[in-house]
């Protein structure tokens, strides 16, 4: 872990500003849909960097293209304990030695749909792995959807996940504008996690 000072805020822009630039869309010719392996590659690989360098040497972060032994689902993200190894020929770690999931999207504009499918997603990882915990990360949050502002939307998506999971937006898309201490927060709930 970097002992160095840290300043959070601009380490959210840094990332933000990164997926802003890097994300392919091509507006009006449906190739978005294209696009959205790459686009959630590239904000999982983005994360990971950021997030390195905040972590002790006891876990180990691990993906993008993850899995948990015994789950068919593909997963972004998974801190998981300094020695863990996949098992042979795969990406798949035990559950046992997973500490912390993270789902990370580079884009999206979260509705009522959205929150019951991912509220099933994540039942069905709590039945197989039920000490585990984690967090949803977005970084661009599309806003104003159905009248509902991203703070909103983010406290609602914390209702379905509690209590073993916790939502986070790095920044609203439209008008791009940084939500305040949010990667501060994901980061320090990470640590919290790996530290118990």
């Amino acid at each position: 872990m970097n002992s160095a000072k840290v300043d959070f805020e601009d380490e959210q822009a840094e990332i933000v500003n990164i997926v802003k630039s890097k994300e392919r869309r091509i507006e009006g010719f449906g190739d978005e849909a294209r696009w959205s392996k790459f686009n959630e590659d590239l904000a999982c690989r983005v994360v990971k960097q950021f997030l390195k360098r905040h972590l002790p040497q006891h876990v180990r972060l691990v993906g993008p293209n993850v899995y948990i032994e015994g789950l068919p689902t593909e997963l972004d993200l998974l801190l998981v304990t300094e020695n863990a190894i996949p098992a042979a020929f795969t990406n798949a770690y035990r559950d046992n030695e997973v500490r912390f999931m993270i789902d990370v999207k580079s884009h999206r504009s979260m509705n009522r749909e959205d929150s019951s499918e991912l509220s099933s997603e994540f039942e069905a990882l709590q039945e197989h792995c039920k000490e585990m915990t984690y967090a949803f990360l977005t970084i661009l949050e599309t806003s104003n959807l159905a009248g509902e502002g991203v703070s909103n939307r983010i406290a609602a998506l914390n209702q379905i996940l509690a209590p073993r999971g916790k939502a986070f937006c790095l920044a609203e898309s439209e008008p791009q504008e940084v939500i305040p201490g949010q990667w501060w927060q994901f980061v320090h709930h990470a640590l919290a996690i790996v530290s118990t």
